[in-house]
């Protein structure tokens, strides 16, 4: 019995401990990427190591069937953080899966990171895949549709430093 309370003091001190951007809503999508990926820090960690969950790459439906699974054994989301934490990690997963299926991560973010126009970025990528799509180099609907990229420009931005 002192066990579950101690359970249930951990998730609502955790609950309690998500800061005021984490509660925005998502049509910012900056604030929704910074708000997902520290939610995922914060509350995925208490169960297990970060890594574990980062290791694979899936889509948003996969992610958001985990992330409910994951609330179910007590990871403390509520219904409008669960969306956060899973656009975040389904972007996360685009990014490794789409970008870097043509070059190392780093090559895209630089030893350096700097301040970048990661939209006009992620645009320009996004046309280097359809012009080789259409010279055959690249396999046909690995392109990014709108929104993804706006997901990606959004990750880019809301977790590499911005000095």
């Amino acid at each position: 019995m002192r066990r579950h309370r101690m359970l249930a003091a951990t998730v609502l001190l955790a609950a309690l401990a998500v800061p005021a951007a984490a509660q925005q809503p998502a049509d910012d999508p900056v604030a929704a990427m910074k708000a997902g990926k520290e939610l995922f820090e914060k509350n995925c960690r208490l169960c297990h190591g970060l890594d574990r969950s980062l290791a694979t790459n899936r889509d948003a439906a996969a992610w958001s069937q985990i992330v409910k699974r994951m609330v179910a054994y007590g990871t403390p989301l509520n219904a409008a953080q669960r969306p956060l934490v899973t656009r975040y990690l389904a972007t996360r997963s685009s990014f490794a899966v789409k970008c870097g299926s043509c070059h190392e991560a780093t090559r895209v973010v630089g030893d350096k990171p700097v301040v970048r126009d990661w939209k006009a970025l992620a645009q320009r990528m996004a046309g280097h895949v359809k012009e080789l799509e259409k010279q055959g180099k690249a396999p046909s609907g690995g392109g990014f549709a709108p929104a993804e990229l706006e997901d990606i420009a959004a990750l880019l931005q809301a977790v590499l430093p911005s000095d």
